[in-house]
């Protein structure tokens, strides 16, 4: 049992081109919102803003995991 095996993230699925420019475009405008929008510290409403954000952010990461691969070019060219 000499085999090594590196584990690397790579998603089974992969979304379509439009599918994941979406997603990205969504988290970022709730990334966006999150720090437009004003509200008064220690309040409900900036508590949403903050959980807002932070999902705004993993959906951004999400859609950036997710986008299809492109084919690579032989490195010797």
């Amino acid at each position: 049992m000499d085999e090594k095996t590196t584990m690397k993230f790579a998603p089974k699925k992969h979304l379509t081109k439009a599918q994941a420019i979406t997603v990205m475009v969504v988290g970022g405008l709730m990334l966006l919102l999150s720090i437009v929008i004003p509200t008064a510290p220690d309040s409900t409403a900036h508590t949403v803003k903050v959980i807002v954000g932070v999902l705004g952010m993993c959906v951004v990461i999400v859609g950036v995991c997710y986008r299809p691969m492109e084919a690579r070019k032989n490195p010797k060219e």
